[in-house]
């Protein structure tokens, strides 16, 4: 039962984010989701997972509270040091093949956007990194998160593209 509900509540904030119509909901859903997803990875002992989407959550929570872009230097620094961290901890556990590098591209793509972008930069970013994830999800047979991620594709593509026509409305 514990886990069906790990694998449950994930797939809730993804559903969830067919509402994220601004910026901010979806960065507060995508915070959410970060909880989510590493209580489910943690009880999957999907160690490269759990560490990536634990930092994931320390780059949204800083988004959220200040609200500001970061400069592209500082993106880039701030981007290489995490995935350094990740990459460190993925060699210390032996995790160092492919499958669990597939993380850490989500990671950088998700903080890449969430520090340096604005919403349709972001938007696209998450579309990337959801696809990629999905993919690790169903490889490591991670139900919850391949549905999850999935769905957060779906919706980010939805919103990207109803962005992009209130854009090209506005330049007619």
């Amino acid at each position: 039962m514990f886990e069906l509900l790990l694998h449950t509540i994930p797939v809730l904030f993804a559903v969830g984010s067919f509402w994220s119509n601004t910026e901010r909901k979806l960065l507060l859903l995508n915070l959410g989701l970060c909880a989510a997803l590493a209580s489910l990875l943690a009880f999957e002992q999907a160690w490269g997972g759990v560490v990536v989407i634990m930092v994931a959550g320390l780059s949204t929570t800083y988004r959220v509270v200040t609200q500001k872009l970061l400069p592209a230097y500082a993106t880039y620094i701030i981007l290489a040091l995490m995935t350094v961290l990740v990459a460190s901890i993925n060699t210390l556990t032996g995790k160092t093949g492919l499958l669990e590098l597939m993380p850490v591209l989500t990671f950088m793509v998700y903080r890449f956007g969430e520090l340096h972008c604005k919403e349709a930069g972001l938007r696209i970013c998450m579309i990337i990194g959801s696809v990629n994830f999905t993919v690790y999800g169903v490889a490591t047979q991670t139900w919850g998160l391949a549905i999850t991620e999935a769905l957060f594709a779906i919706s980010n593509a939805w919103y990207y593209v109803k962005l992009r026509r209130q854009i090209a409305a506005l330049s007619v």
